[in-house]
């Protein structure tokens, strides 16, 4: 299969990019280098021989097209599937030792909100590799933590509960740890 990735180095980008191409995919991904942070992303993918960082006008077809935002995936395959995600969290978000931003807001790690609607990386990207391989699914796709009990307004059958694979201190720790090494490349724009 081969993706196209928009906005590949964007942090959620970046790991959608990474772990694609640790699964063997091709991956054409676009994105303006325009932080030194992204800067520094690109060179931990642009050498991988199943990577190529391409312009905005796209040459050939792919299997799927992925839009990341903040708070969404836009899915482009023969039926287009809008991903709504959870509060994910990990390396390379935009954070300090305290919290991480999201929307702009300021989401301290040791709230109740963090610690119920708050999904590590890892653990979303292993669903999404399901999803990209699935052919049933909902034109839009709200991801939660299984940890997340606000059900308002909620469509059941529209809705995926994700289970972190370790408990989520531990990978908080791992984000920190990583924080404090990179601090510097964290702080670039």
């Amino acid at each position: 299969m081969v993706f196209l990735i928009e906005n590949c180095f964007h942090w959620l980008g970046f790991h959608i990019v990474n772990h694609l191409l640790e699964n063997g995919y091709h991956i054409d991904g676009v994105d303006d280098i325009n932080t030194g942070k992204k800067e520094h992303l690109s060179m931990f993918v642009g050498r991988n021989e199943l990577f190529r960082h391409v312009s905005s006008q796209r040459d050939k077809e792919y299997d799927a097209t992925i839009g990341v935002y903040d708070r969404e995936l836009i899915v482009k395959t023969n039926r287009p599937v809008t991903i709504k995600l959870p509060l994910v969290f990990g390396e390379w978000m935009p954070m300090n030792q305290e919290g991480m931003y999201s929307q702009h807001e300021f989401i301290r790690f040791d709230t109740q909100q963090f610690a119920s609607e708050g999904v590590y990386i890892d653990s979303f990207l292993k669903s999404l590799l399901q999803w990209l391989h699935s052919s049933d699914l909902p034109s839009t796709l709200e991801v939660k933590s299984s940890h997340d009990r606000q059900r308002t307004k909620i469509k059941l059958e529209n809705t995926v509960y994700i289970r972190n694979n370790r408990p989520i201190n531990q990978s908080l720790n791992t984000v920190k740890h990583h924080y404090e090494m990179y601090k510097n490349i964290y702080e670039l724009l």
